[in-house]
């Protein structure tokens, strides 16, 4: 009598066998990174419109939110839901999701520019550790690639932000520390 466990798995089940990541929770990864993704779009919108920041600054912060409700849409067809838009998020509810990231901040104290983006760098790495932990659980191969595409994403965004932060200085534009050159990885 043939049984389940003596039919042939496929590499998915096998993968996700080691990985432990059930579909179900691969959805939930997936319903986490967009949750993630709707805090970014809030913290970005609210840069973008702080007098703190300066017309170019606010423009990159705005311009970094629609990013980032681009990844948010992509969660969400991912994961069959309908395309998020920008969250109603108070912000006394953003800075409890940051602070569940590890990212304590107080939005009415930020008083300077270095300060917003300053934020807004812990919360790109934030993201970026978000996506590489998901990586190493999510085994569909549709939800990986998008993963992955994210992560490179987000990378740029934390370059993007060193650089309007330093125009001057390359090195502290590399936005990994690992990278062979970077400030980071010097100091």
């Amino acid at each position: 009598m043939s049984t389940d466990r003596d039919r042939p798995r496929s590499r998915r089940q096998l993968v996700a066998d080691v990985l432990g990541a059930s579909p179900a929770q691969e959805r939930r990864l997936l319903l986490d990174l967009l949750d993630v993704e709707l805090l970014a779009v809030k913290v970005y919108a609210l840069a973008g419109a702080s007098a703190h920041v300066s017309t170019g600054g606010q423009a990159l912060a705005r311009r970094l939110e629609d990013q980032e409700l681009s990844h948010a849409a992509a969660l969400a067809r991912l994961s069959g839901l309908v395309a998020p838009r920008r969250p109603a998020l108070s912000t006394t509810a953003a800075e409890a999701a940051l602070a569940g990231h590890g990212i304590t901040v107080t939005f009415s104290s930020l008083t300077s520019e270095r300060q917003w983006f300053t934020l807004l760098e812990r919360l790109e790495s934030a993201l970026e550790g978000a996506y590489f932990k998901a990586l190493g659980r999510l085994s569909d191969p549709a939800h990986a690639t998008l993963a992955a595409r994210i992560l490179a994403s987000e990378a740029q965004h934390s370059t993007l932000l060193f650089s309007f932060r330093n125009p001057q200085n390359v090195d502290l534009a590399v936005a990994v520390g690992l990278v062979e050159g970077s400030a980071a990885q010097n100091g």
